[in-house]
């Protein structure tokens, strides 16, 4: 008798409208009323592969600019979770209303785009989706680009918006060592975790926040694609992880932790939070304890 893929979590129910593929999203484009692409690229790190800066991006892709616009430039941390009302400008500035249909990708496949995703529905936007593969899967199948960005129409009033509910914060993350209330999991690689490699930033030590458990984010990956549910719940099972725990991730600078998130969505769990400024915001603390 064929066994069910996951006896011991009854309760695991993969979500299936997070991601889109590169030929459904072609065939969208060329509808009446397309949806809004949105280019979350980020610069070329040293996390990540090298993505040509080549200037090709989709067809009517609006520049998603997560460096300078929708991070808190006034913050420590890079990266930071920007105010609601400056969130809201910076939407309405793009013509984002809240019920828009929005396909957010980046240049490497799978990296930064995540970070976009969660922005976005954690601030109440009700249809956004993710292009599996990005840009090079885009390229792959050798579909329409354009060179450069689209200009926006910005909207006359910005939209509504809500607070993140989903941020913890230092504090929160220090409270949760001593008396538990979620599972933090860090996204960095496996030797960054224990600080045998070396910070991109040489100025900070490696290590890990006391109690997290490491799942590198590459690991939910393949070839720029994210794996299937049920591989992606069973790296969780793993670290010992239900969809029925409250998860919180963290990485460097809250960018490959929102990787991890949009993964655990896919695996059915529900109960998540993202620990923004993550290990730098840590450290900068003084938290930290080599």
């Amino acid at each position: 008798m064929r066994m069910p893929p996951f006896p011991d979590y009854p309760e695991f129910h993969p979500m299936s409208d997070i991601l889109i593929s590169t030929l459904d999203l072609d065939e969208r484009l060329k509808r009446v009323n397309p949806p809004r692409v949105l280019d979350a690229s980020l610069p070329n790190s040293p996390i990540a592969s090298f993505a040509p800066e080549d200037g090709r991006t989709l067809p009517g892709a609006l520049e998603f600019d997560i460096e300078r616009v929708f991070s808190d430039q006034s913050a420590p941390f890079p990266h930071t979770l920007p105010a609601l009302d400056a969130l809201q400008q910076a939407c309405g500035q793009l013509g984002l209303s809240i019920d828009d249909e929005i396909v957010v990708f980046d240049n490497r496949g799978v990296f930064s785009a995540p970070r976009a995703y969660w922005l976005l529905t954690q601030a109440g936007f009700t249809n956004v989706r993710l292009l599996d593969g990005g840009l090079p899967g885009w390229l792959a199948q050798s579909l329409p680009v354009q060179q450069g960005y689209s200009e926006p129409t910005p909207l006359a009033t910005p939209p509504v918006l809500k607070a993140n509910p989903s941020v913890v914060s230092v504090d929160d993350v220090q409270a949760n060592i001593a008396n538990p209330r979620f599972t933090l999991v860090d996204a960095r690689s496996a030797g960054r975790f224990s600080g045998q490699a070396p910070e991109p930033r040489p100025e900070f030590p490696g290590g890990h926040v006391p109690g997290a458990c490491n799942l590198p984010f590459g690991d939910v990956l393949e070839n720029g694609y994210f794996k299937s549910a049920e591989e992606i719940a069973r790296l969780l099972r793993d670290r010992g992880l239900s969809p029925a725990d409250h998860v919180a991730f963290s990485c460097g600078s809250g960018i490959t932790a929102c990787i991890l998130w949009v993964a655990a969505e896919l695996a059915g769990f529900e109960h998540l939070s993202l620990f923004d400024g993550s290990w730098t915001a840590w450290v900068m603390s003084g938290r930290y304890q080599g």
